[in-house]
């Protein structure tokens, strides 16, 4: 037991460490991407708080299994350099009796994790949305970016080539204003500024030298284009105060997986239904054809219950009724493609049910990999750390961001989709584990070697490239 505590110990230190530095990593980048326009609508700081916590929940659901493995190598490198896995084994113990204690760990914190993802992660995720859109209701303009079609104002798509810094003049824009029938309304202006008027409920925005283009919705073919030289849009229903509304609806990522699974279960319902209604449609087109040409000796009564006709009176018949039967093709071809469609949605559902448990327990897995790979490395290192950690992060999340959008187009099965990259990973573990216990590498032997020069072309030559789209995606699937 004393050895037992002493390894658990000299794993909180590097865990808590790189879970800082990983989660940091998380909070810059989101702060990039939404800080600048939350702060600039004068939100109280209780509010910014908020925000911020609500998304340190998806940070967290990342950064815990990152930490585990970054942990892992740290403390058993620190342990294989300074020669104490070797007092270890000189005192009869096997590395594996290590490693035991810290995969009930990280077996009870993946359990943990699982509580997390279905339960905290959903509930955060559903908050932080209903906040950001009380958030984008209050002064939308501020959304507004150049070069990007912004569609925060209710009715309005608005495009602008350039923003001045300085003043905010708004240059190069183009206006979309959707009505109910018929086709958009169409303004384009040099220049415009903005404004709010009837205490901050309407954003005025004021339009100089422009044009505006328009359908009569009664008559397409009257086209009108309106020169003006100075013009004010109001938008409606635009308040300068943060007002929350509850949203009865939810994506996926704001479910559990019990409300997940009714909609798996009602989506594989209809699948089923449209399955029946299409076999029906066609059954009754051949049996429709088969009256017309009904009394012609080559066709036979029935063949095994079910109409059968001869290729070219099949084709006669189709001509008689094509007239009546157009439709009800029509409507089998929307029912398969509402087969599919269902199809898609179970899938995306399910592919969200086992991602909370994956990546929960993606944590046990780490352990199978950073343990050995710590022993083998010799080192205790941060760098060593960092070297080995994003190599494998790397492929976990390509395995895990490629599979989703796999299982997505009904390629692969959502199972496969969201556990080939804990297979794989756990594989690889298991084999760098056996090696371990049968003392196959050590500190200077060519695995190391490999490992060293795989991490070493991964860090420089691929990461570089493809880990700040990579890190993009895989906020996104949280």
């Amino acid at each position: 037991m004393i050895l037992v505590r002493y390894v658990l110990k000299e794993l909180i230190g590097p865990f808590l460490a790189s879970l800082f530095g990983i989660t940091f990593l998380f909070v810059v980048d989101f702060l990039v991407k939404i800080l600048d326009n939350v702060l600039s609508k004068g939100l109280p700081a209780s509010t910014v708080i908020e925000i911020f916590v609500l998304n340190l929940a998806w940070m967290l659901s990342l950064s815990i299994p990152m930490a585990v493995l970054v942990a892992s190598l740290m403390a058993f490198g620190r342990l294989s350099g300074d020669q104490e896995i070797t007092a270890v084994k000189a005192a009869g113990i096997s590395p594996l009796s290590l490693m035991r204690p810290v995969l009930l760990v990280a077996l009870l914190l993946s359990v943990l994790m699982v509580v997390f993802n279905n339960w905290v992660l959903p509930e955060a995720n559903h908050r932080s949305v209903e906040l950001m859109n009380a958030v984008s209701r209050k002064k939308p303009h501020v959304f507004v970016d150049a070069g990007r079609l912004i569609t925060q104002f209710p009715g309005v798509q608005l495009w602008v080539n350039r923003i001045d810094p300085v003043s905010g003049t708004l240059y190069g824009i183009q206006i979309f204003e959707m009505e109910k029938k018929g086709a958009p309304r169409i303004v384009y202006a040099d220049s415009a500024s903005m404004d709010y008027v009837d205490n901050g409920a309407t954003l005025m925005l004021r339009l100089r030298s422009g044009e505006t283009h328009l359908v009569d919705p009664d008559d397409v073919d009257n086209y009108f284009r309106i020169r003006f030289f100075s013009q004010d849009l109001a938008m409606q229903n635009v308040d300068d105060r943060l007002e929350r509304r509850s949203r009865s609806y939810r994506s996926d990522r704001e479910m559990p997986v019990e409300m997940m699974w009714d909609v798996v279960t009602d989506a594989r319902a209809k699948y089923d239904s449209a399955s029946v209604i299409a076999r029906n449609r066609r059954l009754s087109t051949l049996v429709r054809i088969r009256e017309l040409v009904d009394g012609d000796s080559v066709i036979p009564a029935s063949v095994g219950g079910a109409p059968k006709v001869d290729s070219m009176l099949f084709v006669q018949g189709l001509r008689k009724v094509r007239v009546q039967e157009t439709t009800t093709l029509r409507t089998t071809e929307r029912s398969w493609s509402r087969m599919e469609s269902e199809l898609k949605r179970a899938a995306q559902y399910m592919v969200e049910i086992h991602k909370k448990f994956s990546t929960a327990f993606a944590c046990f897995i780490f352990i199978l990999i950073g343990a050995p790979l710590g022993i083998m490395a010799r080192k205790g290192g941060i760098g060593t750390g960092i070297l080995y950690s994003l190599a494998f992060f790397v492929i976990y999340w390509i395995c895990l961001i490629g599979g989703e959008n796999l299982a997505d187009r009904l390629i692969v099965s959502p199972e496969l989709a969201m556990w080939i990259s804990n297979v794989i990973i756990g594989v690889f573990g298991i084999l760098l584990t056996w090696a371990m216990v049968r003392d196959r590498f050590s500190g200077d032997s060519k695995m190391k070697r490999f490992f060293g020069s795989m991490g070493r072309f991964v860090v420089f030559r691929v990461i570089g490239r493809i880990f700040g789209s990579i890190f993009g995606k895989i906020a996104e699937l949280f």
